[in-house]
């Protein structure tokens, strides 16, 4: 193994598995929030495939955020700070535009309005103008790197501390601060509450383990057998996940129940299973990509190259919809299609903005 690896940096292009995992996974993205931002209950196909998704999903956009710093050797602290700042605005002002969203439809539906649907539309106003998702937790974890960055940490006390992080959050979980705005402020870092998607607290390991293997990844000789020993070593640990998942997780609706909330709280344990899941991809599609090259593939890394626009964009989709279905739930089937539609919608949204 040591063979593989060289004292010098000499893998410093572009790692293109990484992209297009992240790609990849925005098609999941549509598919399981065409359910999610319509309040609309999965099928059971869907549901595996929520499940499936959940193992890898924002982590691996965290995980490639922090892999990204360690291939940015020119980005300094400052850039990296601003960069944070950046993406929790990002957040802010993309709630305005959920909210504006959900609003649209509101004049050509009010008079047909049944009392739950307009009890949820009264709930989702609040929700989404102070949502915190994906950006605001990417943007508060760029903080944190770039204070990493300033003090020059050396790459295993990025992986100490993912390991304390990773074992601290689930004790300091949703602690309640008795301070005006203060314990506000903390709720949003580290708390719970049905505007949190995600909190910068659990998801911080994935970026310091992503940039401690940025560090590595710049010093492989020899991608292709350092994957080898890679797809070998994560798929043991993958196939040890989900039968010991299967086993414990009895009946259906608690495995269902813990697949959804260890998404967005992983303990250390899923950390690792994460992990194992992200690298045995990037494994594959390392492979994939050295023989595969087409249109398909090029949408996929389209879409990661504009990830972030996707992600804020189609979920004003979803949400327009559910407006002017009288802000009720779907059926299964017309989420499916609700799905495509956001796709092609927000493909056009896209493309128009880049021109």
């Amino acid at each position: 193994m040591m063979s593989i690896m060289a004292k010098e940096e000499v893998n410093t292009g572009r790692q293109i598995e990484f992209d297009y995992m992240k790609g990849i996974f925005m098609l999941f993205i549509f598919l399981i929030h065409a359910y999610q931002a319509t309040g609309s209950d999965m099928s059971l196909p869907v549901k595996f495939i929520y499940a499936f998704a959940t193992m890898s999903g924002a982590a691996i956009y965290i995980f490639v955020m922090g892999f990204g710093i360690s291939y940015s050797p020119n980005l300094t602290p400052a850039h990296l700070a601003k960069k944070g700042f950046m993406l929790v605005l990002y957040q802010y002002l993309t709630n305005i535009l959920y909210v504006i969203s959900l609003c649209i439809p509101y004049p050509f539906v009010k008079s047909s309005l049944t009392p739950e649907g307009a009890e949820i539309f009264d709930l989702l106003k609040c929700v989404y103008i102070q949502y915190i998702n994906i950006f605001f937790t990417a943007g508060i974890i760029c903080l944190v790197l770039a204070l990493l960055k300033k003090l020059s940490a050396p790459t295993f006390v990025y992986l100490i501390l993912a390991a304390a992080v990773a074992l601290a959050a689930p004790q300091i979980y949703g602690t309640e601060v008795e301070v005006p705005v203060l314990g506000y402020v903390i709720k949003l870092l580290i708390g719970e509450d049905i505007f949190i998607s995600f909190t910068p607290l659990y998801f911080l390991p994935y970026a310091l383990i992503g940039v401690a293997s940025g560090k590595l990844y710049r010093r492989i000789r020899d991608k292709s057998v350092f994957y080898r020993y890679v797809i070998c070593a994560c798929a043991v640990i993958v196939i040890a996940w989900w039968v010991s998942v299967f086993i414990r997780l009895r009946p259906p609706a608690l495995f269902w129940q813990e697949m959804d909330y260890s998404y967005t709280c992983p303990d250390i344990w899923h950390v690792i299973a994460s992990l194992a899941h992200i690298f045995l991809f990037a494994g594959l599609l390392y492979f994939f990509s050295k023989h595969h090259r087409n249109q398909a593939s090029s949408q996929i890394l389209f879409y990661s190259k504009n990830i972030s626009l996707y992600y804020a964009l189609h979920l004003t989709v979803y949400l327009a919809a559910l407006g002017f279905h009288g802000y009720l739930e779907f059926d299964s089937g017309t989420c499916l299609i609700l799905a495509l539609v956001s796709m092609a919608v927000t493909e056009v949204m896209v493309r128009t903005i880049q021109q």
